[in-house]
């Protein structure tokens, strides 16, 4: 494997280890079919021609998604406030 499949590899194992936690929020199910995709894409990724700025643009949207994944299990966590 190139380094670019292995970081595309990367990238799609990552979102793929949050199919768990979004399936357990009602939100999850919804996800079904592009985590299917995902995990069909995983398998070919050692037989994709890649460019590193393709590879690059993934990474950012995979940090991204990863990012407002956690803002939003940050916010759902929250008790909610009471007005005093």
């Amino acid at each position: 494997m190139t380094e670019l499949q292995l970081r595309l590899k990367h990238c799609l194992e990552t979102i793929l280890e949050m199919e768990p936690a979004m399936n357990t929020k009602i939100v999850g199910k919804h996800f079904n079919m592009e985590f299917s995709i995902l995990k069909n894409c995983l398998l070919k990724v050692d037989k994709m021609s890649l460019a590193e700025d393709d590879v690059k643009r993934l990474e950012i949207a995979t940090a991204n998604f990863l990012a407002e994944f956690k803002l939003c299990e940050n916010t759902r966590s929250k008790p909610d406030r009471l007005l005093q």
